[in-house]
This record gives structure tokens, sequence and C-alpha cells, in this order.
């Protein structure tokens, strides 16, 4: 849905309109950090978690996202004078209600998360999806400029939030003394601390580049990043959901998570890295098929952003590392050194123009993933070595993979953008399957996934025949 969303408003909308909600994005992002604080994944990660419990993070979510909407609609007009952009006071009092719908939410997911019920998290939440991209499209067309982004935002937030009451059936009580609140507000207090570190390194380059150049190379800069956040956004960030209380499960269980975690990771890899080195060599007439010929200038940044996709792909792997083994402060020690190292890399890099802040955060992800190994390894025993050499082989098949694709197109012209992506992407698996399958451990680990999925289906099958 991100990618429809994505394709469709490029095509209604101007860059520079697309860089006005950019610029309110920082600002809904940090809302969220604040509204949220690390409350859901405290949540999710305890062993136990009663009724009370749950109902005062559900109203301490809902205060604080209140404050939230009240903070950013009182700042409106200073946020518009710091940008130049006086249409954004009309905005940001919009924009500001998500921070409340999405407080309401936030306990209805934890509640499902918490009772494995991921086929209804997936459900609502792609069907929130279409109903706030319909809505926003709807609006485009009509002619409500960037007024359809806002609709779209709030028709999602607020249509996820009705689905997820329904389906859980779940309701809050009133607040009261419970033992074992500060835990939660501690462990939370680590995990949202580390999130807000992690914020304002990882916005630093959209913040840059809207004070430094303006919303239209802000709106180029944006599309460029949303594409590339694609897969964090509709695979990785929904499968913390799945993910981490499988692993804080086998924890406080007192089994060893690692193993599973290593294969959640040389999966993970094998599928994204593929797809983050294909759209780093592709990345032009990618962008003139996804977002046609007036985002030119949109490729050379996501070729650049890509390959930092690659090296983030890993880094999510230890972020749930440090989650699920409780290590929430250890987390935001880890965030206090590897974040302003980003920022520095992004500053440095901006005195090369926005191509120069593309590179800058590339740079930071990859030291990050690097740095996040160490860490782990000092403080919850991870095996390191075991996560490097499988992450490292796996980057060296997509980029040799991808590499050659990009050598194939400057010499050859095929004439045609989806000729150029449909060969460019037969060569790339021609490559780097095999590449990935020389190590034996991929190898074998990937062959019985394989096998474990395929034989599911084949009982699945006969399982629906008998239900007729």
């Amino acid at each position: 849905m991100q990618l429809i969303g994505l394709v469709a408003f490029s095509r209604l909308l101007s860059p520079y309109e697309i860089g006005l909600i950019a610029m309110l994005a920082v600002f809904v992002m940090l809302g969220e950090l604040l509204r949220d604080f690390g409350l859901s994944q405290a949540a999710i990660q305890t062993s136990k978690l009663s009724h009370g419990q749950a109902s005062n993070l559900f109203w301490t979510n809902v205060l604080v996202g209140m404050v939230m909407t009240a903070t950013l609609t009182l700042a409106a007009p200073a946020v518009a004078r710091m940008y130049g952009e006086p249409v954004l006071r009309e905005i940001a009092p919009f924009v500001a209600f998500a921070f409340t719908i999405n407080a309401l939410q936030a306990q209805f997911q934890v509640r499902l998360a918490r009772d494995f019920r991921f086929v209804a998290l997936t459900v609502t939440d792609t069907a929130s999806q279409v109903i706030g991209l319909a809505a926003g499209i709807g609006a485009a067309v009509a002619g409500a400029s960037y007024w359809s982004l806002v609709i779209q935002m709030l028709g999602a937030y607020g249509s996820l939030l009705i689905l997820r009451m329904i389906v859980t059936r779940w309701r809050p009580g009133p607040p009261r003394r419970e033992p074992g609140m500060k835990a939660l507000y501690l462990f939370g207090a680590h995990s949202g601390a580390s999130q807000l570190i992690n914020y304002v390194a990882s916005n630093t380059d959209s913040y840059l580049i809207g004070v430094r150049w303006g919303a239209g190379p802000l709106g180029l800069y944006n599309r460029a990043f949303q594409i590339f956040s694609v897969p964090a956004n509709q695979l990785l960030a929904p499968l913390t959901n799945v993910a981490l209380p499988l692993l804080s499960r086998k924890h406080h269980e007192g089994n060893d998570f690692y193993p599973l975690l290593w294969k959640a990771q040389v999966v993970l890899s094998a599928g994204l890295i593929y797809v983050f080195t294909f759209t780093a060599a592709l990345a032009e007439p990618l962008v003139h098929l996804v977002l046609g010929p007036k985002w030119g200038q949109s490729a050379p940044l996501l070729a650049i952003l890509s390959i930092g996709g690659a090296a983030q792909v890993l880094s999510y792997i230890s972020y749930w590392g440090f989650l699920a083994s409780g290590n929430a402060k250890q987390l935001f020690y880890f965030s206090l050194v590897t974040k302003p190292m980003l920022v520095a890399c992004i500053l440095t890099g901006s005195v090369a123009g926005v191509q120069g802040v593309a590179w800058g955060f590339t740079t930071g992800l990859a030291l990050s993933w690097f740095i996040s190994l160490w860490w782990l390894k000092r403080c919850a025993g991870m095996p390191a070595w075991m996560f490097l050499r499988t992450g490292l082989h796996v980057l060296f098949c997509g980029f040799a993979a991808g590499g050659a694709v990009r050598v194939a197109d400057s010499y050859v012209d095929l004439q045609s953008t989806v000729a150029t992506l449909v060969g460019g992407c037969a060569l790339a698996s021609c490559l780097y399957v095999p590449l990935l399958l020389v190590s034996g451990v991929t190898r074998k680990l990937l062959a019985d996934v394989t096998g474990r999925a395929v034989a599911r289906v084949r009982r699945a099958g006969p399982a629906r025949g008998q239900r007729r």
C-alpha cells in the first residue's frame, strides 16, 4: 500500500507540495516517539501484563498524545517561520491530531501482539492503509493539493483505531495503582530515550535539506527516502510485532534465542539486500517507472540511500537482539554513541549538497551495524562473529550482483525502462543466487526454511480440501 500511495501521490502532486508535508513529518515522528516513548515495546516484551497494567499504559499514552497534539498546534506559527512557509501554520493543527489517535490505538496493538494474533495485526493494518489511501487519492484528484496527504494520514490512523478496537474487544479500565508499573516505565524510558536519539539522528537529513535548500529539494529527497523506506516500513517494522514476542518468550524461558535471531538475519538479509542492491544499480529507470519523469533528480539520491539500506537490514536484527534480551538500557547507551556519529556524517556530507547528505546518512548506517555487533557481544554474549560473517557474505553477494548490473546497464541500452528493469533483475538473480549458495551454512539454512515453507503449504492444501 505504501508503494501504491508513493506512486499515486508522486504523479498527482508536485515536489513542492510533497516537500511541505515532509517538513511537518519531522515533527510528527518526534511527537510519535514522545507519545509512546517505548511503552508499547515494554508491554510486548514483559513476561506478564495484567489488565490493570495495560490500562495504566493506555491512559499514559492518551495523556501524552493529547499533550503532543496541543504542543504542535501551539508551535505551528514558529514552525512556519522556521521553514519560511506560512501555509504550515494552517496544516500543523490537523496533522497534530494524529498523536491523539495513535495514542488511543497503541495498547490495542500491544494486545494483538501479545496474543500472537499476527493475522489480525496484518489485516487491520492493510485495511486501514487502503482506506486512508483511497481517501487521500480521491482528495488529490479533486484538487485538494497537499491537504490530500493530511486526509490520507488521518483516514489511515482513524480507521486503524476503529478496526483494532473491534478486533481485540479489549477495553481499558480506570487508572489505578498497580504493582510492576515502575519496571514497565523504566524499560519504556530506556527504549524511548534510545528511539528519541535515533529520531534526532535519522531526521537531521530532512531538517537540514528543508532549512538550507527549501521544499523543492526536500520533496525530491523525500520521494527517494520513501522508496528506500518501503522494505523497513512494510516488512521489518511489522515483523517486530512478531519477532519480539517470540524472541522475548525464549529469553524469559531461559533458552538461547540467538540461533533463532541468526536464522532471521540470514533469511531477511538474503531477500532484502538483493532488493536494495538491485535498486541502487537501477535507480534511474526505477524512479522513471515508479514516480515519473519529473522526479528524475531523485534517482541518484535513491541509489545512494539504497546502499545504506543494505546495512540497515542487518542493524534491525541487532535492534531486536537488544530488546529481546532486555537490554533497553544498553540500547540507549549504544544510541548515545552511534547516533551523534550519524549526525556528524550527515553534517560532513552536507558540504557536498543534497547528495552529500545522502552519502553521510548511508555511511552512518554502515558504521552503526559493525558497532552494534561488538556492543551486543559485550553486553549480552551475542555470538557476533557468526552474525558478522553471514552478514558480510550476503552483502558481498548483493553488491557483486548489483555492480554487474550497473556495468551492464552502462554498456547496453535496451531502449525501454521495463526491459531494462526486467533484464537487470534476470542478470542480478543469475549472479546473486549462486554466490549466495556458495556458503554451505547459508545454503543449508535457506534449504531448511524453504523446505518447511513447502511442507506447510502442502499440509494446508489437504486441510482446506477436508473443510470443503
